[in-house]
């Protein structure tokens, strides 16, 4: 981003962060990554089988280029763009929009927190 684009937790849409949220939330004691995107369904039959299932949530944030379809994998997936990370760290920062104990794992990722030692030792 330059200097005249800047992100904001505003970037999002209260639907947007909403999605995000649950998305990046613990899933039955798994703590999902950024980096490994939202997992999507696909389609098990009619004309669309196979195609991803898009949510209109999903969609807008595809069209305004904060997150891209990667296929290349078994399952579809939606991933964060570069203005999408910067956009996902601003709104991480702002405890209005997400919880910084809940998340903390996110931070960590994006680097807003630093990792605790004893899990820098494991790595």
């Amino acid at each position: 981003m330059t200097e005249t684009q800047t992100a904001s937790g505003a970037d999002f849409t209260a639907s947007e962060r909403a999605y995000i949220r649950s998305e990046l939330d613990i899933f039955f004691s798994t703590l999902p990554t950024v980096a490994d995107g939202f997992q999507l369904k696909t389609w098990r039959g009619g004309p669309e089988r196979g195609k991803p299932k898009i949510s209109p949530v999903a969609k807008g944030l595809l069209e305004r280029g904060l997150m891209r379809l990667d296929t290349g994998g078994r399952l579809p997936r939606l991933v964060f763009t570069e203005t999408g990370i910067a956009a996902l760290r601003a709104m991480m920062n702002d405890r209005r929009f997400a919880d910084p104990k809940k998340f903390a794992h996110i931070r960590q990722e994006l680097g807003i927190d630093p990792v605790p030692e004893t899990e820098a030792l494991q790595d």
